[in-house]
Parts: structure tokens; C-alpha cells; sequence
């Protein structure tokens, strides 16, 4: 995930070794109050994720970006800076 810090309007994701049979990857953005902010359904090929997500001008502060691939759920911070 990058850039991070970010500016608020696109953040890069990648993802490799998603476990066999998953079709999608769902990113799901929440700030700190708990309020999910953004929410997207990535397709997977062969294996991986690769895109770029428009943040559309997100306000400055902190945020949780947590993927769930599958069984598998990886939250990491995120950033926005003016």
C-alpha cells in the first residue's frame, strides 16, 4: 500500500498469495471513530491484486485500510496529509 503518507487522492494496493479459489478482495477504509469511509470489491487474478484506488480527496488525518481476502484479513494505518 503506498503512498503512505498519502495525499488523499490515490492510494496503490498490491497483494500477492491470495489463497486459491478467491474471486475477490474486499478493501474496506474506517477512521478512527469507526466509520467505514469507503468500501470496494477488488477482482483477483491469478493470485494477486494490483490496482489503484481513488480516494477522492479524502480529509487529513488517520485511517484503517482493512483488505479481507478469503480467510485472511490484513488491516494496515493509512495516512492523509493536506
Amino acid at each position: 500500500m503506498y503512498p503512505n503518507p498519502n495525499r488523499g487522492d490515490q492510494l496503490y494496493l498490491a497483494l500477492d498469495q491470495v489463497e486459491e479459489g478467491v474471486n475477490t478482495v474486499s478493501v474496506d477504509i474506517y477512521d478512527l471513530f469507526g466509520k467505514r469511509v469507503s468500501a470496494r470489491t477488488i477482482a483477483v487474478q491469478d493470485g494477486f491484486i494490483n490496482t489503484v484506488l481513488e480516494l477522492n480527496e479524502m480529509a487529513s488525518g488517520m485511517y484503517l485500510v482493512n483488505i479481507t481476502a478469503g480467510e485472511n484479513t490484513y488491516i494496515e494505518r493509512l495516512v492523509i496529509q493536506p
